[in-house]
């Protein structure tokens, strides 16, 4: 800066404001666009297999899409008018039953969320914490990051629709129960084709 408070090392044209009050509101680098600007509405669950989760949410008439994560099926929701977020909630947490699940939205680009467990809404819990430990895939997600589109074209395969008819999610459930059940057998039956002793005796 020169001695009458000019910059000498900007580009001709540039100049640094005095007042920089104007500024305080101004978005970070990179956080702007439409899918910044939109309100999201997610749920995070423990289910495993995003079909599953997709078939729930369209079973119960939550639509939106799916993603599998490594630490649970992860669903933004269509809906997001005001009280989507705890309808969906409700809903996917009632068939979760055991496990508690997370209920996000971003508004205004402020996150707020809460857990579920079996239909009944608890306590708030800190975005920081909960973002922290999951998945780098939500973080993006739940800041804008990145849209589900985008998602979508860079994990092929783990993405899944929750558009689907009440009849149609029906069938997918039927169909992953009976793939689970399958998979349960072969595993037991390989258990047991491994074991030198499956009565469990010991031998002398």
């Amino acid at each position: 800066m020169s001695q009458d408070g000019t910059h000498d090392d900007l580009p001709e044209g540039v100049e640094i404001p005095d007042d920089l009050s104007a500024l305080e509101s101004a978005k970070p680098a990179g956080e702007t666009g439409r899918h910044v600007e939109e309100d999201t509405v997610a749920i995070f669950t423990p289910i495993q297999n995003g079909r599953v989760l997709a078939a729930v949410c369209a079973l119960n008439g939550v639509q939106g899409r799916c993603i599998e994560t490594s630490a649970g099926a992860f669903a933004v929701i269509d809906d997001t008018s005001a009280g989507a977020t705890d309808a969906a909630g409700r809903v996917v947490s009632a068939f979760v039953k055991q496990q508690p699940i997370l209920a996000m939205e971003r508004r205004a680009g402020q996150i707020t969320i809460h857990r579920w467990l079996a239909g009944v809404k608890g306590d708030k819990v800190a975005p920081g914490l909960a973002l922290d430990e999951a998945p780098g895939v939500i973080t993006t997600l739940m800041s804008g990051v990145q849209t589900m589109d985008e998602i979508a074209m860079t994990h092929p395969g783990k993405v899944f629709d929750a558009r689907m008819t009440k009849f149609q999610a029906f069938r997918e459930l039927r169909s992953a129960s009976k793939d689970a059940k399958r998979a349960y057998r072969a595993q037991q039956e390989n258990k047991r084709n491994s074991d030198p002793n499956p009565d469990g005796s010991s031998e002398d």
